[in-house]
This record gives C-alpha cells, sequence and structure tokens, in this order.
C-alpha cells in the first residue's frame, strides 16, 4: 500500500500590527490552527493575540522550514510562552541564535 505524505506549506503571508506598533510579515500555514479555513486565517491573523497564539502553535508543531519564515523577535518573544520539551526548547534556541541574521532582519522589516 502506497501512503501520500503532505508536506507543510505556506500559501503567502499576512502582515500584523504587534502590540508594540511593530508589523511584522507572517506566513500563513494552513492547518497550524485546526478550524479557520485559508481566507478565515488570513483575515484572523491580523489580530495581535491570535498572531502570537498562532506563534506559539506554530513554535509547538511547525517544522523549522516553516519556523524559519516568522520574525525572529516574534518567535524567540514566544518561546517562553509555548510550553515545549526541553529538548525542543534548547533546539529551538540553538537555531534561532545560529540563524541567519540577515534573514531574520529581512522578515521583521516594517510593512508600509
Amino acid at each position: 500500500m502506497k501512503r501520500t505524505y503532505r508536506f507543510v506549506s505556506t500559501e503567502g503571508e499576512v502582515a500584523c500590527t504587534l502590540p508594540s506598533g511593530q508589523q511584522v510579515l507572517l506566513p500563513v500555514v494552513p492547518g497550524l490552527l485546526k478550524h479557520p479555513g485559508l481566507d478565515e486565517l488570513r483575515q484572523l491573523l491580523q489580530d495581535a493575540e491570535v498572531a502570537r497564539k498562532y506563534t506559539i502553535q506554530a513554535l509547538r508543531k511547525a517544522p523549522w522550514a516553516v519556523l524559519r519564515l516568522f520574525p525572529r523577535r516574534l518567535l524567540e518573544d514566544c518561546l517562553a510562552e509555548a510550553d515545549l520539551p526541553a529538548g525542543r526548547a534548547r533546539a529551538l534556541r540553538f537555531l534561532l541564535e545560529a540563524g541567519a541574521p540577515e534573514l531574520a532582519a529581512a522578515r521583521s522589516t516594517r510593512v508600509g
């Protein structure tokens, strides 16, 4: 019997204004939040509180290939709230520290 695996993919980006006033681009990844459809997810991610919960859920479940699309600063801010197993938390801290700084800077620039 053959199995078909569906890999995680992004469906564009959404601009979100954080409580600090900074605007960031978040990747739209269907399936990180269980129930909303693609269009509803795009609309929901414009809310700062939903964006924070979405980022926490991504830290818990998403592979690094998806996490590296998030603004590094947002990932670092949400890491403590994610309540991750010790091994995953260490691995993510390492990847965030070792990641390409120019990539993170480009992803977290102000929009508009």
